[in-house]
């Protein structure tokens, strides 16, 4: 059996190796010791091979923990790929953010590499991965991608941790931050004391309009009030370019500006078609974001629907 997974592996690792489109994603160093890998704008195609987060990784004294490695076993070699350019020791600990596989489906092919790795999430996270969404995701993204996709394993978060808990693992030392929906239900974002970053996963989005289909836009707003709150030096988002806390207001400003307008206008009984154009006027900044033209109609009619759906509780 361990040669056989030798073998597999091997095969994989010098099948990244041959595709060109990774050779293009490297590791940009935010701090120290925090790397990111930033992923495409796009939705997972046959073109990005479904590759679309930002997985990044923090070399401690004496091994790495990864956040949110990626889709595929093809984007987990790329990172794992990285990874070696810069550091021998192995990988201790895996965080994911939330459900979306985008994030999380290459925990497998991390595993493989480092069977010790212990893999930590929301408890609601790997209820619903285990419930069903796991699989759901993974068969979205071998759609998505053609087949690529294919030989991609699930593999799930073992340990768990939750909003207000503080997590010390591989010497280092991790807060975690959770606010009711969020944007999936099933979201943590994770702070790195000791190097003033903070991991949003898909709470926010830089350039990226993300999808609401799972979350809360009241829940959100508070998680992105608690991300500013925290006043750190680097907040990494789940899609687009690191930056400082300036994003996050930014995304704050999306969110908080269509939720308002879509109470005004519902209480003045518009429907939601009748109410997207005039939303639009004053969110002319963002609609240049990749993703606007798919989501802003989906986040009008789902705001209204929270919104009437809270004048009832």
């Amino acid at each position: 059996m361990k040669t056989i997974l030798l073998f597999v592996s091997l095969f994989v690792s010098q099948s990244i190796l041959a595709n060109p489109f990774f050779e293009q994603f490297k590791a940009q160093k935010i701090t120290d010791n925090v790397y990111v890998i930033h992923g495409p704008k796009e939705f997972p195609n046959v073109k990005n091979r479904g590759f679309m987060n930002n997985p990044a990784f923090i070399v401690a004294d004496k091994s790495v923990v990864v956040i949110d490695p990626g889709s595929t076993y093809e984007t987990g070699e790329m990172v794992l790929r990285e990874i070696k350019k810069i550091t021998d020791k192995p990988v201790s600990h895996i965080f994911n953010t939330h459900v979306h596989g985008d994030h999380w489906l290459a925990n497998d092919i991390v595993i493989q590499h480092f069977p010790g790795a212990k893999i930590i999430a929301d408890p609601r996270m790997i209820k619903k991965a285990k419930a069903g969404e796991g699989k759901n995701w993974l068969d979205y993204m071998i759609r998505l991608t053609g087949g690529i996709a294919e030989g991609t394993k699930i593999t799930y978060p073992t340990l768990t941790a939750s909003n207000g808990e503080q997590v010390k693992v591989a010497g280092l030392t991790f807060n975690i931050h959770s606010v009711g929906l969020g944007h999936s239900g099933t979201d943590i974002m994770i702070e790195y004391v000791e190097g003033s970053t903070l991991f949003t996963g898909d709470n926010v989005g830089h350039e990226r309009i993300l999808r609401m289909d799972d979350g809360g836009f009241r829940d959100l707003i508070k998680t992105l009030d608690k991300a500013i709150s925290l006043n750190l030096t680097h907040y990494v988002p789940g899609h687009g370019m690191t930056g400082d806390v300036k994003i996050v207001h930014l995304q704050r400003e999306y969110f908080a500006t269509l939720y308002k307008q879509v109470s005004i206008y519902t209480d003045e009984g518009l429907e939601d078609f009748e109410m997207k154009p005039k939303i639009m006027r004053q969110l002319l900044k963002f609609t240049d974001w990749f993703g606007f033209d798919d989501q802003f109609g989906k986040h009008v009619s789902l705001a209204k629907l929270e919104f009437e759906k809270a004048e009832f509780e």
